[in-house]
């Protein structure tokens, strides 16, 4: 691959009046799952220890160093998108650093800087061209992992939402492309992707249920790459929810894609779709989600176990065990810690299947994204 110079955000950030429209529409949908989840909280027929943020997600949590000593975090964020301002939309990439802990508008590790807790300058570009400079080490790594996988298995991010990044051989490339090119490469090499190419389901598309979506990112990636329908569930907060539901309902248009804020439903259940597409499911109606004859396929989380109560760590491996059958695979990676959570998954819900293993990342992994494996139902 060739370096061909640095993507700024004002060449990535296009967004026509139908996308802003359909943004506009997600936040309206996000507001009434959160109407939705007060009134499930106010009525005691939710747990509110399972479905409000908590741990590394609660509204207090200060993950970034502030001078004044405030508090900002990804409620913070989420204030910012909430605002309908067309600009911080177009450049919806800029304000995801709680998703990645790599802060994209400064080109640096989030707990290194203020969170971004206002809209981004209108000349952000001009002071990003006085302070880019060579490659870091990530677009090094990206170039080695990318050149040795399948053309369709390199992470290529859209040039949209004010993605920025260096360009190689047309690519942008930056911290984030490198820690999805990572998941790509270990779930091809611990024979995931071709696993998942080769199931038969006739005419229904893949079953993926992602816990933590975050921006969409892995969910973009995997729909591309899997080159056979999907019907990908993203699984979040409310607060989160927004971001990648806007994300991945922008970047595919033509899928059949699906908010559920519960205004309709309540608390009863809902059926998924048969078809290609997304379905973004906030946390607190996840228990109510009918996946009809079907087990999923795949259920991954990536870097939010280890964020998340022991109470919320045991809420979602109950359902996931319920999701996966006998022939579903659960993909997590996640750093230790000092509760239950990944790596310690209790045993009643699932059994080991593979620690995974990867003969083409650096030796920096997994020091710096946790372990991975790969997991079946105890049963």
């Amino acid at each position: 691959m060739a370096f061909e110079g640095f993507a700024f955000s004002d060449q990535t950030s296009e967004l026509t009046d139908t996308e802003f429209s359909l943004a506009c529409d997600v936040i309206d949908g996000i507001e009434r799952c959160l109407d939705v989840r007060d009134r499930l909280i106010a009525s005691g027929t939710a747990d509110h220890e399972v479905i409000v943020p908590d741990a590394g997600w609660h509204p207090d949590t200060q993950p970034s160093f502030e001078i004044d000593g405030s508090t900002h975090n990804m409620m913070t964020s989420f204030e910012l998108v909430m605002r309908r301002d067309r600009d911080i939309i177009r450049k919806l990439r800029l304000y995801g650093q709680a998703f990645t802990g790599y802060q994209l508008a400064t080109l640096d590790f989030a707990s290194r800087r203020p969170w971004i807790a206002e809209k981004l300058p209108e000349n952000l570009d001009d002071i990003l061209r006085l302070l880019v400079g060579a490659p870091d080490q990530s677009v090094f790594d990206y170039v080695s992992v990318a050149n040795a996988l399948p053309e369709e298995l390199r992470a290529r991010p859209p040039a949209k939402f004010g993605e920025i990044g260096w360009l190689m051989d047309g690519t942008i490339v930056n911290y984030d492309t490198y820690s999805y090119q990572e998941r790509l490469c270990l779930l091809f090499e611990n024979g995931v992707i071709n696993h998942l190419r080769e199931l038969e389901h006739g005419d229904e598309p893949l079953l993926i249920v992602e816990i933590g979506g975050g921006f969409g990112g892995l969910a973009y990636h995997l729909f591309r790459a899997l080159q056979r329908p999907i019907r990908y569930v993203i699984v979040d907060l409310p607060e989160s929810l927004v971001f990648s539901a806007i994300y991945c309902q922008t970047l595919f248009p033509s899928s059949e894609n699906l908010l559920v804020d519960g205004a309709k439903t309540g608390n009863s259940p809902f059926v998924l779709p048969a078809t290609e597409g997304f379905t973004f499911v906030p946390n607190h109606l996840l228990a109510n989600m009918d996946l009809g004859h079907r087990h999923a396929d795949l259920v991954i989380n990536t870097l939010s176990m280890s964020e998340m109560s022991d109470a919320q760590i045991n809420a979602y491996c109950k359902l996931i065990q319920s999701y996966l059958g006998r022939t579903g695979l659960f993909f997590e990676q996640n750093h230790q810690t000092d509760h239950e959570g990944p790596g310690g998954f209790p045993p009643q819900y699932f059994k080991n299947l593979r620690r995974c293993k990867s003969a083409l990342l650096p030796d920096s992994f997994p020091a710096q994204r946790g372990d991975a494996n790969i997991w079946v139902n105890a049963g």
